[in-house]
């Protein structure tokens, strides 16, 4: 009896994950297409950008051809590792393909940050190789030209998603497994096993700082760096971290969004959140046939707590969103000066003028 009411208990369990994880992806959701002012694609990004780090001047730098083993659709495999700027101060203009200079092929680029110094940009990207994944550190040296400084490796990189930088050699991370590919990646997200985490690198070694989370993604640091804010894609919420003296995180608070996000920018101006939101479930569509659209939508977090802990209490507007059409399945977004840049993960960028924004 006790054997058979122990395998009922697993079964119920067993079954709650497949049916909890069968929601986050979403195949029952629908969006409605609205956005701040008027939008246009910029050319020449078709593979994607999904990832985007802004500079105090306006220079947006953005990873391009991310792609995974379960990419069926040739199109998306045989694309091309590659970084583009946008510039908003010309906002009419391309996106530019940046010139890497040393000895490094980005694969597979996913999560971008930068760490700007007095004179010098640094860039870091996740890139995933063919057999491991590594964070490349670039210099940046305004000529549309990134010179290759380091490749950082760790063995705590089990799957990399998102860095961000925290000075010129130092950064944090996240895995979103403890698996890098495979079945038991699939397996270990479908019964939500608390595989992920966030590892900082110091300059010359790897610690791991938050552990047991489901499908850690994006990352972003507050400007004063008293933050670090996580999205957790399963759970569909973002959590917030207090950044310690001695670089580990405490956790503070979890933000709910009712959405799966991915990547988190941190407005420098306002201190909002915005949080770019995908449907998982049309995304893997896409991953199939890059014909197959996938819609996009991009939540703003208002804090409006005190100067101490802003987020104690906040608001949640959806400030944009599209049925895939203009962007599909959307990664990332950033914003300047009225203007908004917003990234997809396997498809096209884009740029909307911000003119009617309501709060």
């Amino acid at each position: 009896m006790w054997i058979k009411l122990l395998f009922l208990v697993l079964t119920a369990v067993l079954v709650s994950r497949i049916l909890r994880f069968v929601y986050v992806l979403g195949p029952h959701r629908t969006l409605h297409a609205h956005s701040p002012g008027p939008c246009r694609n910029i050319a020449p990004i078709t593979s994607g950008a999904e990832g985007i780090a802004l500079s105090k001047n306006g220079l947006a730098f953005l990873s391009s051809g991310y792609k995974t083993d379960d990419v069926t659709d040739e199109r998306i495999r045989n694309a091309k590792g590659k970084i583009y700027t946008f510039d908003f101060n010309k906002p009419d203009d391309d996106a530019s393909e940046m010139k890497i200079v040393g000895d490094v092929t980005l694969v597979a680029p996913h999560g971008i940050s930068l760490w700007e110094g007095s004179k010098s940009i640094f860039i870091f990207v996740v890139n995933h190789g063919l057999s491991e994944d590594t964070v490349e550190i670039f210099k940046y040296n305004k000529t549309d030209t990134l010179t290759h400084l380091k490749t950082v490796r760790s063995p705590l990189f089990t799957s990399l998603n998102d860095v961000v930088a925290i000075s010129d050699v130092s950064f944090y991370v996240t895995n979103d497994s403890s698996r890098r590919a495979g079945l038991l990646k699939i397996i270990e997200l479908a019964l939500l096993y608390p595989g992920a985490s966030v590892v900082f690198y110091d300059g010359e070694r790897g610690a791991k700082v938050v552990d047991r989370g489901t499908l850690f993604n994006g990352i972003a640091q507050s400007t004063d760096g008293r933050f670090v804010f996580v999205s957790h894609m399963l759970d569909q919420a973002i959590d917030i971290y207090q950044h310690e003296e001695d670089n580990s995180l405490s956790q503070i608070k979890t933000i709910s969004l009712g959405s799966v996000p991915d990547n988190i920018f941190y407005d420098p101006v306002t201190g909002d959140l915005l949080v770019s939101c995908t449907i998982p479930f049309r995304y893997f569509q896409t991953t199939a046939d890059y014909d197959l659209k996938g819609p996009s939508h991009l939540l703003q977090v208002k804090p409006s707590g005190g100067k101490d802990n802003p987020f104690e209490t906040y608001r949640i507007l959806e400030i944009f969103a599209d049925d895939g059409n203009l962007l599909s399945s959307s990664s990332s977004a950033a914003i300047y000066k009225n203007q908004l840049l917003l990234g997809s993960v396997l498809e096209k960028a884009a740029y909307c003028r911000i003119i009617d924004w309501k709060e």
